[in-house]
Parts: structure tokens; sequence; C-alpha cells
């Protein structure tokens, strides 16, 4: 095993951190949204954006510091998937309770994550560093990042599409979570590629 250099394990610090930072900046975040929806002040709604769009850009990059930095290990590439998981439910669920989109939306997110996790953790005895690939729910899990995106995008420029569009878009997402956990329902313990995605 070739011994990691001082610039390595600052990678691997880095992609840690920004792991982290997610779970850190959950309750600022859902804060922000509220202030957002139920103020008129331009700083809420700036702070907002710049608050998703730090957690996007966190999740985007601490996995490619990670496989740089040859740091990837099953227990971050869990904390990792978990604080993905959690960020979507608690910011569809506080636009499910703003009137948003329907209550269904936050719980296909609670339901595919928990199926995910499940399967995980069941890995845990194996000594591969990675987790199994689930592309189909792994695109579920953009399309949830990208609908909180678009919440924020309505909440900090004064709506663009608009909530009824929005909804539209949420069933539409949530929809394509039944049809992932249908095709799915007899493989959640079988099967699968290992990829090295998480830290």
């Amino acid at each position: 095993m070739t011994e990691a250099t001082p610039a390595s394990r600052g990678l691997a610090l880095i992609a840690r951190g920004l792991t982290l930072s997610r779970l850190a900046l959950l309750p600022p975040f859902l804060w922000l949204l509220y202030a957002a929806a139920t103020s008129s002040s331009p700083l809420h709604r700036v702070a907002l954006a710049g608050c998703y769009g730090f957690i996007a850009l966190s999740d985007a990059l601490d996995g490619r510091l990670a496989r740089r930095a040859r740091a990837a290990t099953q227990r971050w590439a869990r904390l990792d998937a978990a604080s993905d998981i959690l960020f979507n439910l608690s910011a569809l669920a506080a636009a499910s309770h703003l009137g948003w989109m329907g209550a269904w939306v936050p719980a296909g997110v609670a339901l595919l994550g928990g199926r995910f996790l499940w399967r995980i953790v069941g890995d845990t005895g194996n000594s591969s560093p990675h987790v199994r690939e689930d592309r189909a729910g792994k695109a579920a899990g953009v399309l949830y990042y990208a609908l909180v995106g678009w919440v924020v995008i309505e909440l900090s420029t004064g709506g663009v599409l608009g909530r009824s569009v929005l909804g539209f878009g949420a069933d539409a997402v949530f929809g394509y979570t039944l049809l992932v956990l249908w095709l799915g329902r007899g493989s959640s313990s079988s099967g699968g590629r290992r990829i090295t995605k998480s830290t």
C-alpha cells in the first residue's frame, strides 16, 4: 500500500470537511428557506441561494477529492450518502410544509434513501471501501437535489415558473421514485457494481 503523502492527507481532510459541512449547514439552510418564503428580504434570498450553492458544490467535490487522495472508506461513504438523504428529505419536507409540494414527495426520499442505506449497512462486513452502485437510485437522488435547487430558485428570485409548475415537477420526480422502488424491489440485497463516489 502506498504511504499517504501530506498532499493526499490534506485532500482527504478537505473531502471529509466538505461532507461534514453539509450536515452543519442543514439547520441554517432550513432557517433561510423559511425566512425567504415568509419575508421579502433580499438578504435572505441571496443567503439561501449561496448556501444551496455551497452544499451542492460540496457534494460534487468531496467524492472527487477523496478518490484523488485514495481515502475512500465505507464509513465515509455511508456518512456521505446519509448527509445527502437527510438534506433532501429535510429541505423537501420544509417545502411541503410551506405548500410547495405534496407530503408524498419527501416521503419518496425517505423510502428510497432508507432502502439505499439499508443495503449499504448490509455491506459493512465487506472488505471493499466502496459501496454498490444503484444507477437508477442515484439518478433519483440527483433529481431530488435538483428539485431542492428549483425550490431555492423560486424563493430566491421571487418566482420563475410558479408554485403549480414546481408541484407538477415534484410529482414527476416522485413518480420516478415509485418506478425505481418497483423495479428494484427484489434487488436491494444482491448484485450491483461497486463505486468510489463517496468519501
